[in-house]
């Protein structure tokens, strides 16, 4: 299916009418203008008639959250968005995650740290499945549990 169409059908879902749409969703007119904002506002309008398969991984994954936002969630949640996702293309993921709007929380799960301390705002950090330690960037950075277990420094 076309990119438009992925998230067409997301958003006439959200609508409640997704079970009449015989032909695509992409053909109905406030669900496509609805789409193509969206598409554009994460820089996907121009591929927008594109087969999602034969997109480029990076794009692949900018459509994924595409289709969540299609339903309008509260709450995005994401695992690894970056993960696979050449360096150049996870950047452009992180800059639309960024831009998101402010009434969107976002909870990721990520091993990357220094994508980790770009994004986040608060950071609870795990070791064999308990809470090690929770807080702000600066006071993650500054944990000297989190340096030893996770950052792989010792103390002298």
């Amino acid at each position: 299916m076309s990119v438009v169409d992925n998230v067409a059908y997301a958003v006439a879902e959200r609508e409640g009418v997704a079970w009449r749409m015989f032909r695509p969703a992409s053909d109905y007119r406030e669900v496509l203008d609805e789409c193509m904002a969206l598409l554009d506002s994460l820089g996907l309008a121009q591929d927008a008639r594109l087969s999602v398969a034969g997109l480029p991984y990076g794009k692949q994954r900018l459509v994924e959250i595409a289709i969540a936002l299609g339903l309008k969630p509260r709450v995005l949640l994401l695992d690894e968005p970056a993960a696979g996702v050449p360096t150049m293309e996870s950047h452009r993921i992180l800059d639309v995650l960024g831009a998101l709007p402010e009434d969107i929380a976002i909870l990721i799960i990520e091993h990357d740290m220094e994508l980790v301390f770009r994004f986040a705002r608060r950071i609870t950090v795990l070791t064999q499945g308990t809470v090690l330690a929770e807080g702000t960037p600066e006071e993650i950075a500054a944990d000297r549990r989190v340096r030893e277990v996770y950052l792989g420094e010792r103390n002298a």
